[in-house]
């Protein structure tokens, strides 16, 4: 377009009285384009020009990106400017119809796909469909949630980056334009799910679920968008000092409910095997005389060894007193009982003194 033609435009577009407000949007038919700018026709005969600034993502290499007679949809964000014309964004525009986007997906709840693209310590960062949005750490489902022992942060944040490049399914939870906000969460995403397992879900049920952490106290195992903890002295009948010997993230372990609190769940992994305690002491019984060296006292009782694994244990009235204190006893002395009762459940053998 020759600068003589530019300049009716200008000129032509000055004598229109028709007036536009900003922020309004409008369709207008490319006139033109150059690698710099394009020009529309705008109802009324006005003629509007959206900057290469204002065109954003669409930004053109050559003049062939955009072809003349094409509609476009376009911003206000200058009824005349220095020129005469009206001022427009293609990008404004865009960001408009995903804003509005944003809070019909709010108001009716639905999913949306994100790719994570950066991380901090309180969350992390992605985009839809150019608009930043934020995902925090307290939002994320178990699965994804840096469970570190001691809360190290330098270590929480070396989790949260090795999400980024993985795509999250989340809903939108804070739409905020006025203040470029978008606050995405994860667990509510799945929390229709979720709240189905805990309606469903019952002690003695058998599940299978992938480990979602691994701490000092035992692991936390989630399944159906819910997690319960492993304690340490459910994971196995021995004696496990270290669950991250035995466990990694990711792992697939299968579970038995042993307690609902709400939507706190118990779990156990030790109680799907055969205790092999039971074994063991199925040559002791009731009125049994048995006999074992001390091998501790405390207020629970003294106790002796009967033979590995297994222990027998003696009230502190049978010896009188009240104090573990007070007790007149030696480390590794043989102490002779009578069996009175065995707890299966509680791996206890409840011994009386033979006199």
């Amino acid at each position: 377009m020759t600068n003589s033609v530019m300049e009716s435009l200008i000129k032509k577009n000055s004598e229109n009285i028709v007036s536009y407000k900003i922020g309004q949007v409008i369709k207008g038919t490319i006139l033109d384009t150059t690698v710099s700018r394009i020009l529309l026709e705008l109802p009324g005969g006005v003629t509007g020009i959206i900057t290469k600034k204002e065109i954003g993502s669409y930004s053109p290499s050559k003049e062939s990106v955009f072809s003349v007679g094409e509609t476009l949809e376009s911003t206000v964000i200058d009824p005349e400017n220095e020129q005469g014309l009206v001022l427009l964004s293609l990008k404004r525009a865009s960001q408009d119809m995903v804003w509005a986007e944003l809070n019909t997906l709010l108001e009716e709840k639905r999913s949306i796909k994100i790719k994570i693209e950066e991380a901090n310590k309180g969350g992390l960062m992605a985009r839809y469909k150019g608009i930043k949005a934020f995902l925090p750490v307290s939002q994320l489902m178990p699965i994804n949630y840096p469970r570190v022992d001691g809360a190290n942060s330098s270590v929480i944040l070396s989790k949260l980056q090795g999400h980024i490049g993985k795509e999250f399914i989340v809903r939108v939870i804070n739409v905020d334009r006025a203040e470029d906000k978008l606050i995405i969460s994860e667990k509510s995403a799945h929390s229709d799910q979720s709240k189905t397992t805990i309606k469903d879900i019952k002690k003695d049920d058998i599940v299978e679920g992938v480990v979602s952490g691994v701490v000092k106290f035992g692991i936390f195992v989630t399944f159906g968008g819910v997690e319960g903890l492993v304690h340490l002295s459910e994971l196995d009948w021995g004696l496990v000092t270290d669950p991250s010997k035995k466990y990694s993230l990711g792992d697939r372990v299968e579970v038995m409910v042993i307690g609902v609190d709400g939507e706190k769940l118990s779990l156990s992994i030790k109680r799907l095997k055969e205790d092999p305690w039971k074994k063991k002491v199925e040559k002791f019984a009731k009125g049994q005389k048995v006999s074992g060296p001390i091998l501790r006292w405390n207020i629970g009782g003294v106790f002796i060894n009967l033979e590995k694994d297994v222990q027998g244990c003696f009230d502190l009235k049978e010896f009188d007193v009240e104090n573990p204190n007070d007790l007149k006893i030696k480390a590794k002395e043989i102490l002779e009982g009578e069996i009175i009762n065995i707890d299966l459940d509680a791996h206890r053998i409840e011994l009386k003194i033979v006199k």
